[in-house]
């Protein structure tokens, strides 16, 4: 296994080649900059902490939310568009559902037997 000042001489090495430079002509970039990269972009876009959490190798979930948990979208946001979501109403050509079957052929066993006084 190459050492960690090892992949990173190669790797910036790798960025000038590839002409990944700033204007001083130095790397533009660092392994550690690919990392926070990827778990950066991960989060933004939904994938769970504890996911992104374990790729990253941390020991803990708190070491990954104590760096990145500012990414993620607000609690207050993902309860609203939850409840958003579910309290929306049905289309009134919506297909009956199995469970519709059910509780209707229930309440009608349930009428029947009013009216024959069972």
């Amino acid at each position: 296994m190459p050492t960690t000042s090892t992949y990173g001489c190669h790797f910036k090495k790798a960025c000038v080649s590839a002409g990944l430079v700033d204007v001083d002509g130095k790397a533009k970039y660092t392994p550690g900059s690919l990392r926070h990269f990827f778990a950066s972009t991960a989060l933004a876009n939904g994938v769970p902490i504890h996911e992104v959490s374990r790729w990253l190798g941390h020991r803990s979930i708190k070491t990954t939310i104590d760096v990145y948990g500012h990414l993620l979208p607000s609690a207050w946001d993902r309860c609203r568009e939850a409840l958003k979501h579910a309290m929306r109403p049905i289309p009134v050509d919506a297909a009956p559902q199995p469970w519709d079957e059910a509780s209707r052929s229930a309440d009608t066993h349930a009428a029947l037997a009013c009216t024959r006084g069972v």
